[in-house]
């Protein structure tokens, strides 16, 4: 062989070899490439996972922050809770109540009562139904308005309803309360009434109930102050004669 087969042969080697360099160069970076996609995905599912965690926290930052301001609204709010039971422990005397257990004002208070209050003694009804009907301007904390309602064995017998649903509005310090809706049913208290006497004299729960008249009645005109008297009057005549029917109940 002479110089140029020589020459020849060595050209085409460094041409082989020349191609196996770039072959290997370009499998080289295609697994680089490859792996650098492998990273990107990893990165972007990090990322993606990341972002979840911050949102979920995010969202449950918020709902703590609601919960803690649901929970200072709630307690600074008023309470206002509307009842029918004993006057006493054990008395068959039955009176509506008006109370605000909760710790501030509350204003412009609305009742609703489903079916509507009607007594077994007729002068006690249209006291009742407007007692329900007009709006307590103003309600302080721990104040209770108390109405007399009806002998419970009484009222049982004349077949009147047992069972009341009422809704109670009110206007707090940081605006109207969510509506409080229950029901009331006296059913439940034929049990710790039998068997039962009242404790307390005659006088001490006339005279209850009589304040609670009286605030009842200072809310009116007074111009009616005449007829808002003898209103009264028979007011107080009705009581008695419940005082003396759940007295014969409990003998």
């Amino acid at each position: 062989m002479d110089a140029s087969d020589w020459i020849s042969v060595g050209s085409g080697g460094v041409a082989l070899v020349a191609a196996g360099i770039a072959f290997w160069q370009a499998r080289t970076a295609s697994d680089s490439a490859k792996h650098a996609d492998r990273q990107a995905q990893a990165a972007e599912e990090q990322l993606s996972i990341a972002r979840q965690q911050t949102q979920q926290a995010e969202r449950v930052h918020r709902e703590q922050l609601a919960l803690a301001e649901r929970v200072h609204r709630e307690q600074s709010e008023p309470y206002v809770v509307v009842d029918i039971g004993p006057d006493r422990p054990g008395s068959p005397l039955l009176v509506l109540s008006i109370e605000n257990t909760g710790p501030t004002m509350a204003r412009d208070v609305r009742i609703g009562v489903t079916p509507d209050l009607v007594s077994s003694h007729d002068n006690l009804t249209e006291q009742l139904q407007r007692a329900v009907a007009r709006t307590v301007p103003v309600l302080p904390p721990g104040r209770r308005l108390v109405f007399a309602f009806d002998v419970y064995y009484r009222r049982k017998s004349c077949g009147l309803p047992m069972q009341f649903d009422f809704t109670v509005d009110a206007t707090g310090p940081a605006g109207p309360v969510e509506t409080l809706t229950y029901r009331v049913d006296l059913e439940v208290l034929q049990g710790v009434l039998i068997g039962e006497s009242p404790t307390k004299p005659l006088e001490e729960a006339l005279g209850g109930i009589s304040r609670s008249v009286d605030g009842l009645t200072k809310a009116t005109a007074r111009a009616n102050s005449g007829s808002r008297q003898q209103s009264d009057e028979e007011t107080l005549a009705t009581l008695r004669d419940l005082q003396d029917d759940s007295d014969g109940d409990n003998m």
